[in-house]
C-alpha cells in the first residue's frame, strides 16, 4: 500500500515539474515576442544559409576594394587541384587563408538590422566598390559562373556590416573573416626558409657606394666587415645586414620574367655547408623587386640548392622601403662617417 502511495507521489510530482518547465518556456517564448516586438531591429540566423552545401563547388573567388582588387581560382597541376593568385601569375595561395575565409562566410550571423537608405551605406562602409565606395564586395563562383556567395561587406571599427548588392537593405553581423584588402595575406611570400646561423659570409654591392664583404668564423662567431678591413664599431648594424637576406617579407608577386630592368644593387651570401645565394634588386613600376637564385658549391648541396631554386627562382619579390634598404646598405649606414 505504501508503495503504491509512494508512487502515485512521485507521478504526481513528476507531472507537477513538467506542468511548470512548459509554463517556463511559454514565458520564455512570450518574453521573447515581446521583446522583439520592442525591437524589430533585431535579428538573427546565418546570412549565407546553405552554403556548407555548396561551398565545395566554389571555383572562383572574387575580391573587389578600394585598397585591391584580386581574383583566386582553382587550377589544375598535374594530378592536383590547387587555389593559385590570378592576378599575380597564378602564385599559390595558402591553404590556411582559404579555409579561414570558408569558415569565416559559414560563421557570419546577422545580429541586427540596419538601414536601408543607400545615402547612408557609406556610414557602415558597404558602398559598392564598384562605385567608389568604401565596402569590400566578396563574390565565389562555381564552375558555371553562378555565385554562392554575393555580399558587399562593411569592416569598420565600429563593426561588421553586410548587404547584398542587389538590396539596399544593410544588417550588422558578426563573423571573423581574412584580411580582404591585403592581396599579400593570400600567399605566402617568403622566398628563402633558411635560419640565419646557416651564413657565413655576405657580400652587398648597394646602390650607392662601394662594395664590401661581411663575413664570421663560425655562427657562434660576431659577423665583422671583412672587407674592407674596418672596425666594427656598431655590432647590432653588421649583424642585421648580413642577415637580412634569411627575414625578408615581401609584399608583392610576380613571375620573375615580368620584371625586367637592370639591377640596381646585389647581394652573395655563402653558407657554412657551400649554398651560395645571388640575389638581385631591381627597380621596376617605382617598386624594388628582388630576384634569387641559389647554386651549390659542391655535389653534396646540389639538393638544397634545387630546393631553393623550386622555391624562389620563379618569381620577383616586391619588397618594402624597410626591406630594400635594410638588404643592401651603403657602408655608411653600417659605419657612420666612413668614405663610401
Amino acid at each position: 500500500m505504501s508503495t503504491e502511495l509512494s508512487e502515485r507521489r512521485k507521478r504526481r510530482a513528476l507531472t507537477l515539474w513538467l506542468i511548470a518547465g512548459a509554463l517556463a518556456a511559454i514565458a520564455a517564448i512570450t518574453i521573447g515576442i515581446e521583446y522583439r516586438a520592442t525591437r524589430p531591429d533585431l535579428a538573427s540566423g546565418p546570412v549565407l544559409p546553405g552554403l556548407s552545401e555548396t561551398i565545395r563547388n566554389g571555383q572562383r573567388i572574387i575580391i573587389v576594394s578600394a585598397d585591391a582588387s584580386y581574383r583566386i581560382e582553382r587550377a589544375q597541376r598535374g594530378e592536383q587541384s590547387v587555389w593559385v593568385m590570378r592576378d599575380r601569375d597564378d602564385f599559390p595561395v595558402q591553404a590556411a587563408r582559404l579555409a579561414q575565409l570558408t569558415e569565416g562566410l559559414q560563421g557570419l550571423r546577422y545580429t541586427r538590422r540596419m538601414t536601408n537608405d543607400p545615402s547612408k551605406h557609406e556610414r557602415l562602409g558597404v558602398g559598392d566598390p564598384r562605385e567608389g565606395g568604401r565596402g569590400v564586395l566578396v563574390q565565389i563562383e562555381d564552375a558555371r559562373g553562378a555565385l554562392l556567395v554575393n555580399l558587399i561587406l562593411g569592416i569598420e571599427p565600429s563593426g561588421l556590416y553586410v548587404r547584398r548588392p542587389d538590396s539596399d537593405q544593410t544588417w550588422a553581423a558578426r563573423g571573423e573573416l581574412p584580411p580582404l584588402r591585403n592581396v599579400a595575406a593570400w600567399l605566402e611570400l617568403r622566398p628563402l626558409d633558411m635560419p640565419p646561423e646557416r651564413l657565413a659570409r655576405v657580400e652587398i654591392m648597394p646602390r650607392e657606394g662601394r662594395a664590401y664583404i661581411l663575413g664570421r668564423e663560425s655562427a657562434d662567431m660576431p659577423w665583422r666587415i671583412v672587407a674592407p678591413a674596418l672596425a666594427t664599431l656598431a655590432q647590432s648594424s653588421v649583424t642585421a645586414a648580413a642577415e637580412r637576406i634569411t627575414q625578408l617579407s615581401p609584399i608583392d608577386v610576380r613571375t620573375a620574367p615580368a620584371i625586367q630592368a637592370p639591377a640596381v644593387a646585389r647581394v652573395r651570401a655563402t653558407t657554412f655547408d657551400g649554398v651560395t645565394l645571388d640575389a638581385e634588386l631591381i627597380e621596376s613600376d617605382r617598386r624594388i623587386w628582388l630576384k634569387l637564385v641559389a647554386r651549390a658549391e659542391t655535389p653534396e648541396q646540389e639538393a638544397a640548392a634545387l630546393e631553393i631554386n623550386n622555391r624562389a627562382a620563379p618569381w620577383a619579390y616586391a619588397l618594402d622601403e624597410m626591406d630594400a634598404q635594410g638588404l643592401a646598405p651603403p657602408l655608411g649606414a653600417l659605419i657612420p662617417g666612413v668614405a663610401e
